[in-house]
């Protein structure tokens, strides 16, 4: 079951965090930062299941969402978790999507690709250690 989290839920925010601090271990956001997001109408968090099994955030950009995190759970990978979420958005939203992910990162990259993500672009020295960043994009229309 996917929940949109439209208003501050301590409980699914702090596990969110803890996804966020396992999967992404340079992130920036914080528990606080979470909670601002969920109170502003142009984030979008999705979680999976009420357990938080993983999680998608996106934010609203005017003319597309821009895909900010989609992680999951160690041990519930490679189990479909973040298809489903991004196929929940596909069923209700109409705005075409864009996201940025490492360049060495083939295994999302490759997940992206199946998804119909297509490559639009690069950001050179885009992360801290100066990896770029693959922008992607998949067009709704």
């Amino acid at each position: 079951m996917i929940l949109e989290i439209k208003k501050e839920n301590e409980g699914i925010l702090n596990e969110i965090f803890r996804i966020e601090k396992e999967v992404f271990t340079e992130s920036f956001y914080s528990v606080d930062t979470l909670k601002d997001m969920s109170q502003k109408e142009e984030y979008l968090i999705l979680v999976y299941d009420k357990d938080v099994k993983g999680y998608m955030i996106l934010h609203d950009s005017y003319d597309l969402y821009e895909v900010m995190k989609v992680a999951t759970k160690k041990e519930f990978r490679k189990m479909g978790i973040a298809k489903e979420l991004i196929n929940y958005y596909l069923d209700r939203y109409n705005k075409n999507l864009f996201l940025e992910v490492r360049e060495s990162n083939e295994v999302a990259r490759h997940f992206y690709e199946n998804i119909g993500f297509v490559k639009v672009g690069n950001r050179k020295n885009y992360y801290p250690n100066g990896e770029a960043a693959v922008l992607m994009s998949l067009e709704r229309n």
